[in-house]
């Protein structure tokens, strides 16, 4: 019953940083840049409007951890491959 109970904590470890990291990777907010262009402040309209996409610290903080979770239950998982 032990040996199930450390069989499902590892999946679920991997589980959970698969999770948090496929939720950071999508979690990428977008911003819009104007270049107003050689007349600085007087033209109204873009002229090379530009969509730049990042990455907040809190996503890249996901993204991390869930890289980590992964790595933990892969290692785990090959550990116990050893054993056998």
């Amino acid at each position: 019953m032990r040996e199930i109970f450390k069989i499902i904590k590892q999946h679920f470890i991997l589980l959970l940083g698969t999770g948090l990291f496929t939720y950071g990777l999508f979690s990428f907010d977008s911003d819009r840049h104007c270049d107003k262009g050689s007349f600085g402040g007087l033209s109204l309209s873009c002229n090379h409007p530009a969509t730049f996409y990042y990455y907040d610290y809190l996503t890249l903080i996901l993204l991390v951890t869930g890289v980590i979770f992964i790595v933990i239950g892969l290692l785990k998982m090959r550990k116990k491959e050893g054993k056998n």
